[in-house]
């Protein structure tokens, strides 16, 4: 993905806030999933704050997304969904967010292997 056609990272974390509140507005959903689709946000939050500006670009491994287009592609979709009639429901928004959460953690972890640090 190239960083030239997408928002920094806070204003996707923003942005992302607004479409998953937007979400949650459009469709009827459980507390628990409501949660559960906000603690996708809060993750992304608290990663990029671990992994600070410097490595938000830096992608782990030659062919992986960084963390900003692991951000980005989930933002856009939610961004996309809020836009279109109800095609997923909340608990796909979950899911592949949790699945993105999933792959910052590995970021995290394999920038902090490489160059010997604690993130």
């Amino acid at each position: 993905m190239s960083p030239d056609h997408r928002p920094s990272v806070p204003e996707m974390l923003l942005q992302l806030k607004q479409a998953y509140r937007h979400l949650l507005a459009q469709q009827p959903a459980s507390e628990a999933d409501a949660q559960r689709l906000l603690t996708v946000l809060a993750d992304f939050q608290w990663y990029s704050e671990r992994l600070g500006p410097q490595h938000w670009e830096q992608a782990p491994r030659p062919q992986r997304w960084s963390f900003a287009d692991n951000l980005w592609h989930i933002a856009e979709q939610a961004i996309t969904a809020t836009r279109q009639p109800a095609d997923q429901p909340l608990r796909y928004f979950v899911d592949h967010g949790k699945e993105h959460v999933g792959q910052a953690a590995e970021i995290v972890a394999l920038i902090a292997y490489d160059q010997g640090i604690l993130l």
